[in-house]
């Protein structure tokens, strides 16, 4: 059973006076302290925030940087097994140099037919499966030239007219400016292959123009695809930043289309990146890791300005996000340790503030949260890795943005998670005391909209970052509902406040959402279909309470809700069929 992080370990001084060199644990070799070298959980990380949970040992004769290194290889080489063609195995990508003053650059595609889709962990095979958009066979191929400037203006302004609120960490101005240059695809003045035609794709989905006979979703697809192993042994001089933005886009992709196994995949290479580049150290005093073979020769050179850092910062909190979103929508494993990868990387701001820092987010700067209880004064705060381990130990005293804001509630939906995952009994009540304390400061220290005024990009990610909170304490006190009162409550109470987030918001004016509130919504059914299934029990009687008319109205507002975005995100459209399933299930008379 594991200790609270209360607790001191009894015998932790005999164990730790005669630890052999080279037995302590990976936290306490980053923080440089004394081990005692208990197992599971050694007394240092008993009495430490958070990191009770990821105390571990290393395996002999393989470093954390070598572990990193491995997962990259293997990383390289399923892209490899991916993006080659169905045939003959040989990329079909042919790229212009844009060096040589040579002829215009084309690409030659072929569209592979995908038949993957989304399969919820840990449940049965869907009676309806979410489609991948495919226009052609798997041998089917043809030219592509790069789309006329028309074209490309507008996928561009599609795209970043509807998702530069999230996932697109980059300056839109500026991208936009060097997308539009008169120079061929490739060309290092504008953006890299995979990224133009990640923005491409995701351009066509957004402004409806999948149809198109030529320029279509589906060609696009496979373009970023066969780019994406390229670009980084390219010359491109953005080669590693663009690459990451564009692993981005293809995971937020898959996830809108329901595709668990590829977004995965490109969610992890864009960590890999992210940590290989030392984004994660960013205004750090530790040493930046070693280069990485294959992936960055040489470390990342100094940013030339505080844009360039800014972009930098975003790029790392974005991959944070979104790596938490597939612990959400999946149940994989984070592929970022958080007590285990020290990040010291501050929280990020919106790109103009890194410019002209005036009192950024005046408000946000000032959160109406009260100070936490007494008893989070005792937790020793983590050394190294300040930024995420200081936050989870409850200073939440700066990162007011809207980025940051919505990081941090990521992080506290993957604490959620893998803490309800581990500790599904209560082995560890001083953790879990801690967890839900520190969301309800959080929840305390949110904007409510009407704040905002009339600014849609921070009311979207508003939105998005209070219905990640509220999952959170779904999932958190999930496993205690039928032993614990107080965690029933919270859980109903949560549910119910994804409801009032909904009416508070006027969705109606929005035609694409964040693909994760399709999961967070569906959150929130289950809970109403469980208490709608409790009342059931109880006959006729229980459908004429006020209770079961409270929980339909509920339940029918999230439907409304997920049903308004089925039509551009088949996530959405999948787990609305689900939950409407479900809702009929326990609506039958008995």
């Amino acid at each position: 059973m594991t200790q609270s992080f209360l607790t001191s370990s009894p015998g932790s001084h005999s164990h730790r006076s005669n630890l052999p060199r080279g037995k302590a644990c990976m936290n306490c070799r980053r923080r440089k302290i004394k081990c005692d070298g208990k197992k599971p959980v050694c007394g240092q990380c008993i009495r430490s925030p958070g990191t009770a949970e990821d105390c571990e040992y290393p395996l002999e004769g393989r470093s954390r940087t070598q572990q990193l290194e491995e997962t990259i290889k293997k990383l390289q080489s399923r892209i490899g097994e991916l993006e080659t063609t169905v045939n003959d195995g040989q990329s079909s990508i042919f790229l212009h140099e844009p060096y040589d003053g040579g002829d215009p650059s084309f690409m030659a595609v072929e569209i592979p037919q995908f038949t993957e889709s989304w399969s919820p962990s840990g449940a049965t095979s869907p009676s309806s499966r979410v489609n991948t958009p495919t226009s052609a066979s798997s041998s089917s191929s043809l030219i592509l030239e790069e789309p006329p400037r028309d074209v490309i203006e507008r996928l561009v302004d599609a795209f970043l007219g509807n998702f530069s609120q999230v996932g697109f960490f980059l300056d839109s101005s500026a991208f936009r400016h060097s997308a539009l240059l008169p120079f061929p695809f490739g060309h290092h003045e504008r953006p890299s292959p995979a990224l133009l035609s990640a923005v491409y794709m995701w351009g066509c989905r957004l402004s409806r123009a999948s149809d198109h006979p030529v320029y279509n979703e589906d060609a696009f697809l496979v373009c970023t695809l066969q780019n994406i192993h390229q670009d980084l042994g390219g010359r491109h001089p953005h080669r590693v930043v663009h690459s990451i933005q564009a692993e981005i886009l293809l995971s937020f992709y898959y996830l809108n289309l329901g595709r668990p196994v590829e977004g995965i995949y490109h969610s992890s290479a864009a960590v890999s990146l992210a940590i290989s580049g030392g984004l994660h150290l960013i205004r750090s005093s530790q040493l930046p890791p070693p280069p990485c073979f294959g992936v960055l020769e040489t470390p990342f050179p100094p940013a030339t300005d505080s844009l360039e850092e800014g972009q930098r910062i975003n790029a790392f909190w974005t991959v944070v996000i979104l790596n938490n979103y597939w612990v959400a929508a999946h149940g994989s494993p984070s592929a970022i340790p958080y007590h285990d990868t020290p990040i010291d990387t501050p929280w990020p701001l919106d790109l103009e503030d890194y410019v002209s820092p005036v009192s950024a987010f005046p408000l946000y700067s000032t959160p109406n949260a009260p100070p936490m209880p007494d008893y989070q004064q005792l937790f020793e705060i983590v050394g190294g890795g300040s930024t995420v381990s200081n936050f989870l130990g409850g200073l939440n005293i700066d990162g007011f943005s809207p980025l940051a804001m919505l990081s941090k509630a990521s992080i506290l939906l993957e604490r959620a998670i893998t803490f309800s995952t581990r500790y599904s009994d209560h082995s560890d009540v001083g953790a879990f005391d801690s967890l839900d304390a520190l969301l309800e400061q959080f929840l305390l220290g949110l904007p409510i909209g009407i704040e905002l005024g009339g600014d849609e990009v921070p009311k979207r990610s508003l939105v998005v970052t209070q219905t990640l909170t509220q999952a959170a304490i779904i999932r958190l006190h999930a496993h205690r509902i039928h032993t614990s009162d107080v965690s029933r409550n919270k859980h109903l109470s949560a549910a119910k406040a994804v409801v009032h987030i909904i009416n508070d918001t006027d969705l109606s004016q929005w035609r694409h959402i964040d693909p994760i509130m399709g999961i967070l919504w569906t959150t929130a059914c289950e809970v109403f279909v469980a208490e709608l299934a409790r009342i059931q029990s109880f006959g006729v009687l229980g459908r004429l309470t006020r209770q079961h008319e409270e929980l339909s109205a509920c339940l029918d507002t999230v439907l409304s809700s997920m049903k308004a975005f089925s039509g551009t995100s088949p996530v959405i459209e999948y787990f609305a069929a689900r939950v409407e399933r479900a809702y009929e299930a326990v609506s039958r008379p008995v």
